[in-house]
């Protein structure tokens, strides 16, 4: 057996796991959290032994078992903490959720290493737990999980070059934010969690706007200072490897805001609250993020329509789009939008280019992770040494599904989407903010990764979906 053999059956096997996860009883659901957890860990410790990003843990392997050791420690901390206070897995879980800054060197695969020590004392106290409180799953569960099990499957035929990713996405993405989602599932998401949540969520929010404002006012930035480089315009990414997922949190944290002023009839909360969101709006602003803005659109659309009218709203959002399009035209040269690919930075050719791909090879696409290196081939470039500066990420989800997995593909994402849809907004969804708030959220990050990817390989989308799930369920 090749190495890239034992790479795609093993990240079948973790695949198989999530599903196992997501959508089977208690007893096989035990079995397959044990599993993912020491599965999950050797997949990827294979496939990024000889990557760039651990080459100074390769090289010092003592210091790479004090860290292991380090962790696991704090695993066994948090474990004791959360068997004694379950609630607070949530709470420990939405403030790492926050935290994108790179731990390991040429790349992000580290940005989420707290919220994986959260995700693991979480299991292990799942395990060490008696009787038996889980939901039962349901189509969004199935959902996920075929999703999950496609995109392994997939990864069969992915061509070697691109597998890495693949494994990738599988490891650090889709078997623990399956836990998570479970975890978070299961939790009693009552009115006081649900406002210590939205509480730390506004705090670290200010926090990171704070910490842009300095990044602003100075000219430089914290973390992934090769964006200073930017002859456009100057960007803030506050704590956050990229502007635009910092946009994205403060998207979703106005949107959240938002929801909880309309439907407040305090005045001096009213007040606080549009404080608040002025205050989030420069945030917002120094992100520069296009993407952002229009997803904190999508969810006040979605509270407008349930707040006021459906009519109402799409008025008005016809209103702001026209607006948006005439800014555009009239100011295109100061904005410097000499082009459509020049105005959505490269995305337009990256749309373009993904369709043509997908036209190629419609029913099955090139294999699961296989964009960049397809992109950089069909555009006469070299995938095992791209050239420097050049994006070759797709940021449209759909059209990064149809490449990689074609119409089959797509159906799946596309079910996928109606089952969130359908458990968000079920019944009497109106008349619970708690509710509309995730749907709104959910629905502006939906529309974000159409413009800027990282859907299911975002654990703010499984968290949203857990707790709606969990608020829908009573």
């Amino acid at each position: 057996m090749t190495g890239h053999t034992i790479a795609r059956l093993a990240l079948l096997a973790d695949a198989l796991l999530a599903a196992t996860v997501l959508c089977a009883p208690r007893r096989p659901r035990r079995a397959a959290v044990v599993a993912a957890l020491v599965l999950t860990p050797v997949l990827l410790a294979g496939e990024l032994w000889h990557s760039t990003q651990v080459t100074h843990l390769r090289h010092h392997p003592a210091l790479a078992a004090a860290g292991v050791l380090a962790a696991v420690a704090v695993v066994g901390a948090l474990v004791l903490v959360v068997r004694s206070r379950p609630q607070l897995l949530a709470l420990l879980a939405v403030l790492a959720l926050t935290f994108r800054f790179s731990f390991l060197a040429g790349g992000t695969g580290g940005i989420l290493i707290p919220l994986y020590v959260v995700i693991a004392a979480g299991a292990v106290a799942f395990l060490l737990e008696g009787g038996d409180r889980d939901p039962a799953p349901g189509t969004a569960e199935r959902a996920l999980g075929t999703f999950v099990v496609l995109y392994a499957i997939q990864a069969l035929y992915t061509p070697g070059a691109s597998l890495s990713k693949a494994v990738e996405d599988v490891g650090f993405f889709l078997v623990p934010f399956s836990l998570l989602y479970v975890l978070l599932r299961r939790v009693t998401w009552d009115r006081a969690l649900l406002a210590r949540c939205a509480r730390a969520v506004i705090a670290l929010a200010l926090l990171f706007v704070a910490v842009a404002a300095v990044e602003y006012a100075s000219r430089r930035l914290l973390f992934n200072t090769a964006l200073n480089a930017n002859a456009r315009f100057f960007r803030v990414n506050s704590l956050f490897y990229d502007p635009n997922i910092f946009g994205r949190f403060l998207a979703l944290t106005i949107v959240l805001v938002a929801a909880a002023m309309l439907w407040e009839e305090r005045p001096r909360r009213v007040l606080a609250a549009v404080a608040l969101l002025v205050v989030l709006w420069f945030g917002l602003a120094g992100t520069v993020s296009q993407s952002s803005i229009v997803a904190l659109l999508a969810g006040l659309a979605v509270l407008g329509a349930a707040r006021f009218s459906l009519r109402w709203t799409a008025a008005a959002g016809a209103v702001v789009l026209a607006a948006g399009v005439a800014v555009a035209l009239l100011a295109s040269g100061s904005l410097h939008l000499s082009s459509a690919n020049n105005a959505t930075s490269d995305r337009a050719n990256l749309v373009s280019t993904g369709i043509d791909l997908f036209a190629d090879r419609p029913l099955a696409g090139y294999g699961a992770g296989s964009f960049s290196c397809e992109f950089l081939l069909h555009t006469g470039q070299s995938c095992a040494h791209p050239p420097a500066g050049v994006t070759s990420d797709s940021h449209t989800i759909p059209v990064t599904v149809a490449a990689e997995q074609g119409v089959i593909g797509l159906l799946a994402y596309l079910l996928l989407l109606a089952a969130c849809a359908w458990r968000l907004a079920g019944a009497q969804v109106r008349r619970n903010v708690g509710r509309l708030a995730i749907l709104a959220a959910f629905t502006a990050m939906v529309v974000h990764t159409w413009a800027y990817a990282d859907f299911l390989e975002d654990p703010v989308t499984w968290s949203l979906l857990a707790v709606g799930s969990a608020l829908a369920a009573g």
